[in-house]
């Protein structure tokens, strides 16, 4: 039977065609060994060998194509040839072979495809360009032109092409998506939650949509709509483990039983994630439950042992525990694993100081301080340790940036108080941007200030304002939320010593600079619990879990004090502590405001306290009073031993070790 060469041609095509790759191959042989430089079968044996992913045969059958037939179709194929070899230079080559025929926006595409192989990206983008001159519509050179433009980082010129492909085609949900990014990375949140919303409406079945829509909610502060986005985005796929993370956040600080409560979902589906443990652990600590914390993080480190931040974390939590010794060992084992990490190494700075090793403490945070990128918190810890030394200048300088990351400086931006700004002759308006107890202790320096000033404003917390009133009549108060007056210049409460250069040996106002209301004294005289001849000591032993947790003492360790006959003693906590005995008396019931408090404590006898705003309080009246300070205190106290340069009423009763409040209470007993 004769061997019809036409015929076995279109039946190995029609293979080749329905993918029979092995029938079309064995058939274009025979075919090359009846005839050895057929063109058209060298060709299609090539694109055969592309097709089943063999680049080298391909190379081998397309390269004597085309010194057979000089033209630009083969060159292109041997091109593609080379380019799914990886080698992208030739594959460059041969491109421009093919251009010697005739130009095409299909080859100067994919001569760009080549270039970005070799990340050429000048002529990446030249060829998409080329490409797109010669055919406007070319979607794909469009599409990636936008890409070449993100990885250079020219994010304007990715938009401006990303529009041109929706001009073309205006339901890709793929290009508002890309745009919906590319706003994302400029910060205009807005547009980039538009982009999304487009894409979500041609595909609401994306999960990885919702999960980015929520993020970019977040950002604008739309946190319910976020929240209702993470939701979805579960609902679409129940294991996506970031976004129960990120419910949680939105919630941290805000309602941290109700962060807890997502990640407790996650982990029930995912248990060794190590970003959701992280979260999970630092929600427990947030809710004071350092132990389930640590549970977590030693999870993460039995899985991990290279988790830096896991370490971190353990640290934070035996900070809280004042377990100093801990922390540091744990700080240290982060910073074996990140030494480049500035978090860790303050955190490091700060167990030391807490230590009481301040000179090595001083030494990193001042390391710390050469960085470009050290943090505001790093430059205002060194300077509380600055102060602590007395180095008024010196600390002050650092301990004045800490409005630069506070409310104070979202409210008053421009209008804040500088070193070099000139205070007199203005209108100034005094904003109490710290604790109560910093406010009593600095509104010392009010009267000073008004009288070199125009007009004074003093804004602070209502708690404050008729103690503050009573005292200073002659200033104006106003609480915090209530209109302010206009004013040129407004200064934080705590920075007014610093503006009238009065370093800690022009400390004005030692004695008594506060009074409390004469009728409510005399009224508190009158009830039933201070009829009687004792010596009358009020108790304030239990702070602000979140501030300083090394300050308070707990109550078994007061209790000796109990002991003492002929005396009577009144609890100024306001907070329940659980006191399970008679022999002391509740007040805070009887008090609304530091007018009330102000009021009790001048029928004291003595006040017993730890560093709270009862202690400040109780100095500026002039009240005698037992200051029970942790070894390493707060810097306003300095390292002095008994007496402070605040108030002549105080005296100070100082840990001699760390954690050890029995020793402390056993001098005050004595002291009574």
């Amino acid at each position: 039977m004769k061997y019809n060469y036409q015929e076995k041609t279109d039946e190995a095509y029609k293979y080749h065609q329905q993918d029979k790759f092995d029938e079309a191959e064995r058939i274009y042989k025979e075919l090359l060994q009846i005839k050895q430089d057929d063109v058209n079968i060298l060709n299609l044996i090539g694109l055969l060998y592309l097709s089943k992913q063999n680049p080298p045969e391909a190379i081998n059958y397309l390269s004597r194509a085309f010194i057979l037939k000089k033209s630009s179709y083969i060159a292109s194929n041997l091109a593609k040839a080379y380019y799914f070899n990886s080698e992208p230079e030739k594959a460059i080559k041969m491109y421009e072979q093919a251009l010697l025929y005739g130009e095409n926006d299909d080859i100067y595409y994919s001569i760009a495809l080549a270039y970005k192989k070799i990340n050429d990206y000048e002529n990446v983008i030249l060829n998409y360009k080329k490409a797109i001159e010669l055919n406007a519509q070319n979607y794909s050179a469009l599409y990636n032109l936008s890409l070449a433009y993100k990885d250079q980082n020219k994010i304007q010129e990715a938009i401006l092409y990303a529009n041109k492909c929706l001009e073309i085609k205006n339901n890709d949900e793929d290009i508002f998506a890309l745009l919906s990014g590319y706003y994302e990375d400029i910060k205009d949140y807005n547009s980039a939650i538009i982009c999304l919303k487009r894409a979500i409406l041609l595909n609401n079945k994306k999960y990885i949509y919702f999960y980015n829509l929520g993020v970019l909610l977040s950002r604008t502060g739309k946190y319910q709509e976020a929240e209702a986005a993470y939701i979805k985005s579960i609902e679409l796929n129940e294991r996506h483990i970031e976004s129960y993370i990120n419910i949680a956040s939105l919630y941290k600080d805000k309602d941290n039983t109700k962060a807890l409560e997502y990640l407790l979902k996650g982990y029930n589906i995912k248990q060794n994630d190590e970003n959701l443990l992280l979260s999970l652990a630092q929600t427990y600590r947030l809710l004071y439950k350092n132990s389930e914390s640590i549970d977590v993080l030693n999870k993460i480190i039995n899985l991990n042992k290279n988790s830096a931040e896991a370490y971190s974390q353990l640290a934070v939590n035996y900070m809280d525990l004042c377990e100093y010794d801990k922390a540091l060992e744990n700080y240290n084992k982060a910073i074996l694993l990140n030494n480049k990490n500035l978090n860790y190494l303050h955190g490091k700075a700060v167990a030391l100081k807490y230590l009481n090793n301040v000179i090595k403490s001083k030494e990193i945070l001042e390391k710390i301080n050469e960085e470009p990128n050290c943090s505001i918190q790093s430059k205002i810890t060194l300077g509380m340790i600055y102060l602590s030394e007395k180095q008024f200048e010196k600390g002050m300088k650092l301990y004045t940036l800490r409005s630069k990351e506070s409310k104070f400086n979202e409210i008053f931006h421009d209008k804040i108080w500088v070193k070099e700004a000139n205070l007199f002759d203005k209108d100034i308006l005094v904003y109490s941007d710290c604790g109560l107890g910093d406010t009593i202790m600095y509104s010392r320096f009010l009267p000073i200030l008004k009288q070199k000033v125009r007009n004074l404003t003093l804004q602070t917390d209502k708690k404050l304002i008729s103690l503050l009133k009573e005292s200073m009549p002659n200033i104006d108060i106003i609480k915090k939320g209530e209109q302010i007056p206009n004013y040129d210049i407004v200064i934080s409460l705590m920075d007014t010593q610093y503006a009238l250069n009065l370093d800690f040996t022009q400390i004005s106002n030692k004695e008594a600079y506060l009074n409390a209301n004469q009728k409510l004294i005399s009224e508190y005289k009158k009830i039933n619990i201070f009829k009687n001849k004792n010596k009358k000591i009020g108790l304030c032993w239990q702070g602000n879990k979140k501030i300083f947790k090394n300050r308070s003492v707990n109550f078994k360790d007061i209790e000796k004090l109990l002991t003492k006959e002929n005396c009577s003693f009144y609890s100024f906590q306001m907070e329940d502590c659980q006191i399970e005995t008679e022999k002391i008396h509740k007040l805070k019931n009887y008090i609304k405001d530091f007018s009330d408090t102000a009021a009790l404590l001048k029928n004291m006898d003595l006040m017993i306290t730890i560093d709270s705003s009862v202690a400040h309080l109780a100095g500026a009246l002039g009240i005698k009073t037992f200051l029970l300070l942790p070894k390493t205190a707060e810097w306003r106290w300095f390292y002095d031993e008994d007496k402070t340069i605040w108030y002549n009423s105080v005296k100070i009763f100082r840990q001699k070790e760390t954690n050890n409040w029995e020793e402390v209470i056993e001098r005050v007993y004595k002291e009574i």
